[in-house]
This record gives structure tokens, sequence and C-alpha cells, in this order.
């Protein structure tokens, strides 16, 4: 806000309360939602994160449980992108705020259950791709696949040496969806005893961020993932007005619909069973309608609620637990929250920051009262409130999906 800026904003309050107007600011620079750079880390949209570690039990555990990911971004050890003033003008990206707190540690009882042997990896592009590269939990590692030509659909197959049950999978393709549009690209899982007759297993639905799909167990020496197309969706925007037309948003977003190069970062299949869909269901995805999620999907008993031990006070500042578990075997999730790193947009550099948690009553109420201090100490207090700025405007809240704040424990 510079000197001329506060005289001219000064002179339309002054003339709006003159007229009888009312002059309305948007709730924060840019047109979405509610952040700004006087919000701290520990006041900005966070999510859930966590690390896993198995035990034995019937002994002593003492030793560091791993930190959960502490990365900005929507998932894991998902980076943000960067913010969408920076895509527009071409700016190199400033660096995110960090932010990382433990909330709670948690042990359940699991069966033994023997891992998956690595697979020969296959595509219609390449034989032999490394498994590292579909396994390793890393985003920015992937595996490029070339569109569809001449009706032939690009694929990814898993061939073990002995037939394999699987019954989940956990897939990630980067930018193949977002908060705007949902994914162009239709994945379907196949599985095969001779690698030449296939039976469809279950259709994958993609997100901004990984996707788990459960299904009935299905035993095969052989799975394969095709990709096709569909017309890109644009749901996610909202319903349009009566005679709005919206192609043109389509054709925005056309690239993702298979155009280019699939660039494949994960795709994990597990002969665990897992909450299909968890990922949308726990929050990190925003979905039109959660209860239409999994429909359809077979039941299976997850963990007992009385089988889940809490054993937060048992976590060190340094991050090593202490403990004694029964026989078994446990599985220890060590449990935190990290920034979702989401900004204020589209805005000036210097008016860009973190959005606030909308879920922190005090977060919200020392984001508001900063904000509009400054617009007070630019109008004076007689013109800020009942006379001159006399509200604030929400308009489009593009701030993603945040599940956790430090109220909920």
């Amino acid at each position: 806000m510079t000197p001329e800026w506060k005289h001219a904003f000064r002179f339309a309050a002054s003339e709006a309360d003159r007229l009888g107007l009312e002059l309305a600011i948007a709730s924060s620079p840019g047109w979405s939602e509610t952040g700004g750079p006087w919000v701290p880390p520990e006041d900005g949209l966070k999510k859930i994160v966590w690390s896993g570690t198995e035990i034995v039990g019937g002994r002593r555990f003492a030793g560091k449980l791993p930190s959960p990911p502490s990365v900005t971004g929507p998932f894991q050890a998902i980076a943000a992108a960067p913010d969408i003033t920076d895509q527009m003008t071409g700016v190199a990206p400033k660096p995110k705020p960090g932010y990382y707190a433990d909330v709670a540690v948690l042990a359940f009882p699991v069966d033994a259950m023997p891992a998956l042997p690595t697979p020969r990896i296959d595509s219609s592009d390449a034989q032999n791709i490394p498994a590292t590269a579909m396994l390793d939990d890393d985003a920015k590692t992937v595996v490029e696949l070339k569109p569809a030509v001449g009706g032939k659909l690009p694929w990814l197959e898993f061939s073990y040496p002995q037939p394999q049950t699987i019954r989940s999978l956990t897939m990630f393709i980067p930018g193949a969806a977002s908060i705007y549009s949902e994914s162009a690209i239709k994945p379907t899982l196949e599985a095969s005893g001779d690698g030449t007759t296939w039976q469809n297993v279950t259709d994958v639905v993609l997100g901004p961020i990984p996707t788990t799909a459960s299904f009935a167990p299905m035993t095969a020496r052989h799975f394969r993932l095709t990709f096709a197309t569909k017309p890109m969706n644009m749901a996610a925007m909202g319903a349009a007005a009566p005679g709005v037309d919206t192609s043109f948003l389509a054709k925005m977003y056309a690239g993702l619909g298979g155009a280019t190069a699939l660039k494949i970062a994960e795709l994990r299949l597990s002969p665990e069973p897992q909450v299909d869909r968890f990922e949308a269901k726990a929050g990190f995805q925003l979905v039109r309608d959660y209860y239409a999620l999994s429909q359809g999907v077979p039941d299976t008993a997850g963990v007992a609620p009385s089988h889940v031990l809490d054993l937060t006070s048992r976590l060190r500042p340094d991050g090593t637990l202490d403990w004694a578990p029964p026989k078994g075997r446990w599985r220890v999730v060590r449990i935190g929250s990290s920034l979702l790193g989401t900004t204020n947009h589209p805005a000036p550099a210097e008016a860009t920051g973190l959005e606030v948690d909308k879920f922190d009553g005090p977060a919200v109420r020392r984001y508001i009262d900063h904000y509009l201090g400054m617009y007070r100490d630019t109008v004076g207090p007689g013109l800020i409130g009942a006379h001159g700025v006399r509200a604030l405007l929400t308009d489009s809240i593009e701030v993603g999906a945040a599940n956790w704040t430090p109220q909920m424990l």
C-alpha cells in the first residue's frame, strides 16, 4: 500500500459513504481467499502426515521412529505446486515456508504377510523397466508412456515368477487432475494367467494426489494397467448457469487428457486390503459427493478400534519410542502435521502469503484483525465498519483440501 494508493482509497471510501454506497473489499489480496504474508506457518492450512514402523512384540523396543514428511504440499512428501501468480508471470517460485508438529503415535496388531517379489515391469514403450522407478515413493521419478497411437492404448505390465494375490493398488500421475478438473485419463487394471488373455479387475479414479483402489482378491502372474482417455469433465468448477458455455475450459486442460506423454510416478500393487480411495475419504482431496465413493466395493474388516493403542505419551522430543509391545507383529504409526502450502492468489509477490487455517478460530481472528487493521490505518476509524468500508467479499475459494488443525486433539 503506497502513500498514493492510500490517498486514493481514502477518497474512494469517503465518497462511497457520502453517496450512501456500500464499499466492500476482498477478503485477501487476490480473489482467493483469506491469506497473506502476515500469516505465520503455525497459522497456515495443514494436513496430516505419517510414517510407519513394523516391530515384533514380546520384547522391548527402544528406537527412533522415522519422522513423517515435513514437505509443504498436498500429501505426504509431494511438494506444493508453484503459486498461480508465478505460473502466470513465469517468475521463479519462492521457497515455501515449512512447518511440522507431532500429533500422535498409534500402534495396532498386523498379520504377518509376505512381501510381493520384485516384478518385471514392461510397457508399451520399453522392456524391463527398473522397478525402483515405480516403487520408490518418490513423485519426482517417473516412467513416461507415449500417448495412444492408432487406437492402441499405452500400458504397463507387472509380471511375477509365480501367481500372486493382489487386493489393492496405489497410483499417482502428477498433474492428471486438479481442484478445477477431473482427470481425463482412465486407467484400468487387468489380470492374466498367461500374459495373453486378460480380464478386467477394476477402474482407477485418478486425482491430484495418489489414489488407492481396493477390489476383490485377484490371483494371477501378470497384471496390466491400460490408459484410456475420456472427455474432460470440468464438474469440479461447479455447475454453469443456464446458457453459459464452459467448453473453453476443457480446451485449456486438454493436455491432461493424454495428448502428451503420461508421467507415472507411482504404481504399487499390494496383497493387503486397504481402504478404497482413502486419500479422498480422509480429506486430502476434494470430491463432489463423498457418499458416492467406493460404491460396490466389497467390505473388508479393518482393525478393531479396541485393538489400537495410544502411545503418544511415550514419544520423546527426539522422536524415540520406548515400549514393550505384547507378542505378535505391530505397526507403529507416527502421525504429524505439515503445511498445505496454498497461498492467496492472484496477488503481487509482496501481498502473497499462506492461506490461514480455516478450522482455527483464533488464527482466523488474528488474520482478520491484521488485514482490517491495514485498511483502518488507511482510511481512519470513522470510515470502516458502519461507514466507508462496510463489507468483506469472499469470492472463489481455491485453497485445496486441508484436513488438520491443532484444535482437533
